[in-house]
């Protein structure tokens, strides 16, 4: 077997340009997490400059070379410009950049090292047991700013308008879920439930800092396996946002569903939002979040449903979809307001 040689690719064809931009946009997009958990971006949010080696008076000082090579980075992106080879101040795309910056967090500090051995996980042999690591905390703080734009003032109303007595949040990441409730309505109970030991001390410190240690519970817990106990028998409104997926293929995902009106006797409503899987293939106008979200969990082997199975999964496990509300941010989210079918409607 043999290889017809073909003339080289004049280098200059792909030195600068559209695949060029490929590598460099991979880079810009490690710096603009860098920056975000630096403090970096609020910085120039907030007082609109910030020195180029980073020497602006933060509690640790930050290596100039390091700091420079960010902003340089960002510069190119059009997130940062320079002024006068010193002052850093807002680009013409920093507002959305800024907007954007819990996608990117998650991305890079949350889902690097996953990306990184895409190669080692696509080898089926490979993939048994913990095959695949992700930051579980920078995980949870991502999803918290995604959901910050439009899915918590989208919760924020629906427990406005009929508070909750008693409350658990399913994969409840960072906690500020609860702590909202928390502090809007002074009479409902909250209880934390997170599979992720790091999701729930991280959960667990912003409690505490908050001083709600004796208003909100949070533990350890599969959402999958929740039995009854006493502390659940009470609870009237079940949330669960950006973990849906975890419960799936569909017959784990009915089981799990069935499962929360066993846990929860007294439940009224199940409010779930979750990104779905697109059905059509990506082009020019796919939208932020989606490759990278249906990636990663392709790599991890964890099914995406899409919105049709979501609501087949629904109707099988005996809950009734009251509305289904989708979102903008997350792309291709949907929120959908549940309650338990009575008996005679329940399928089983």
């Amino acid at each position: 077997m043999f290889s017809v040689s073909k003339p080289e690719l004049d280098p200059a064809a792909w030195v600068h340009g559209p695949v060029a931009d490929i590598f460099s946009s991979y880079i810009a997009a490690t710096a603009l997490s860098a920056a975000h958990e630096l403090g970096l971006l609020d910085r120039l949010a907030d007082k609109g400059q910030a020195q180029l080696d980073g020497d602006d008076g933060w509690s640790d000082r930050l290596h100039g070379d390091a700091v420079r090579a960010i902003y340089r980075t960002l510069g190119w992106a059009g997130v940062t410009e320079i002024k006068n080879g010193e002052v850093v101040v807002p680009g013409p795309r920093f507002e959305e950049a800024y907007a954007a910056r819990g996608y990117f967090y998650w991305l890079v500090r949350g889902c690097g090292e996953l990306f990184s051995v895409a190669p080692h996980v696509s080898v089926e042999s490979n993939r048994s047991g913990s095959f695949y690591q992700r930051d579980m905390r920078a995980v949870a703080l991502g999803s918290r700013i995604i959901g910050d734009t439009e899915v918590e003032p989208l919760f924020d109303a629906l427990l406005a308008g009929k508070p909750a007595r008693k409350v658990v949040d399913l994969g409840c990441g960072s906690g500020q879920r609860l702590i909202r409730i928390a502090r809007a309505h002074s009479e409902t109970e909250c209880i934390g439930i997170d599979v992720s030991p790091a999701a729930v001390d991280t959960a667990a410190a912003a409690v505490s800092e908050q001083g709600l240690d004796g208003r909100i519970v949070i533990r350890q817990g599969d959402a999958r396996e929740l039995a009854p106990e006493p502390a659940f028998a009470d609870v009237d409104t079940v949330t669960c946002v950006f973990m849906g997926h975890d419960l799936w293929p569909q017959e784990e995902c009915v089981r799990a569903l069935r499962g929360l009106r066993e846990a929860f006797p007294r439940v009224e409503r199940l409010l779930l939002c979750d990104v779905v899987r697109t059905t059509e293939a990506p082009g020019s106008d796919t939208a932020i979040f989606t490759l990278g979200f249906e990636m990663a969990h392709a790599l991890m082997g964890v099914y995406l449903p899409s919105l049709d199975e979501w609501e087949d999964a629904f109707a099988e496990a005996g809950w009734v979809c009251e509305t289904v509300r989708p979102t903008t941010t997350p792309p291709n989210g949907f929120l959908f307001q549940l309650r338990p079918a009575s008996v005679v409607e329940d399928p089983r």
